[in-house]
């Protein structure tokens, strides 16, 4: 049977073109709020990974929009465009889209490596990332160009081999089992919720392979190198999982070195790479006095 995408809940789904590319995005909070707080997944999830925080941040009066990235969940699947620069630019199109000329970027895992390219190209239109368990892209391939063994660099060396990666994103099974290895312990439940449905999101026919480019690179293109080559200078507030085995604590520590304006960390303990699903509650009362500041409501 098809897969249901507009899951109902405290917010509404609509279909935006922007660039030419479809996008679906779950929308909540007042309509004519000042600020728009763009929510961007982490792989291999989908608009759903947002939806404890979406109905928080309504709360709080902030027009909330959980974007699916191109490939993924509702949004069109394009046989290219899998890479920051790319989905960086889809992000800025359909902000736009939404009638919003600036914006706060919380984004987690992939997401948050697109927010990062996003505060590099267009700090006239973010007024602030938070990156998710997402160091920025240049620290993270700085310590893999120094052997450094990750579990982003497993995943990719995974990843090259014919059929398995398809077959563990496709199947019940293999995702409970991927996004098990991924949370932090005694954190599985909430994301564990999910994972039927956004394995059964990868089996429709050709839905893995956009999703599976998005983490197969192990370099950055000139364009991403470009986006990134300057510190940025918006304000950063980078949250990391203390247990989260896929991006590592040096990484994260690195961060500073491609920041030149405000920076706050903050590291959620015994979380793991979900905290959007794994812990909720401490996610949002971290993130939400950073958005009054950067993206007042009012």
């Amino acid at each position: 049977m098809p897969v249901a995408i507009a899951r109902p809940g405290p917010w509404t789904h609509r279909d935006l073109t922007a660039g030419g590319t479809r996008f679906h995005a779950a929308l909540a909070g007042p309509e004519d709020s000042a600020s728009l707080i763009l929510l961007l997944h982490p792989f291999p999830e989908c608009w759903w990974a947002w939806r404890h925080v979406l109905p928080r941040l309504a709360e709080a009066g902030h027009r909330a929009a959980a974007l699916d990235l191109r490939g993924f969940g509702g949004s069109d699947r394009p046989p290219s465009g899998h890479d920051l620069h790319t989905l960086a630019e889809d992000a800025v199109r359909v902000v736009a889209a939404l009638g919003y000329e600036r914006c706060a970027v919380v984004g987690a895992g992939l997401g948050g490596q697109v927010a990062w390219v996003m505060a590099g190209m267009r700090p006239d239109l973010v007024a602030g990332i938070v990156p998710v368990a997402a160091p920025h892209p240049v620290a993270v391939r700085s310590l893999r160009g120094r052997a450094f063994f990750s579990g982003t660099a497993v995943q990719q060396l995974t990843l090259r081999i014919p059929v398995l990666p398809e077959r563990a994103l496709t199947s019940h099974q293999g995702m409970e089992r991927l996004l098990r290895s991924w949370v932090g312990r005694g954190r599985a439940e909430r994301v564990l919720e999910a994972s039927d449905y956004y394995a059964d999101l990868l089996a429709r026919p050709g839905a893995v392979r956009g999703p599976i480019e998005t983490v197969k690179r192990s370099r950055l293109r000139r364009a991403e190198m470009s986006a990134l080559a300057a510190p940025i200078a918006v304000p950063v507030l980078s949250i990391q999982g203390e247990n989260d085995p896929v991006q590592p604590a040096q990484a994260h520590a690195r961060d500073s070195h491609h920041v030149s304006g405000f920076m706050r960390k903050t590291v959620l303990h015994g979380v793991g790479h979900y905290p959007a699903e794994e812990a909720p509650d401490e996610l949002i009362e971290v993130v939400l006095p950073f958005l009054a500041e950067v993206a007042p409501a009012a």
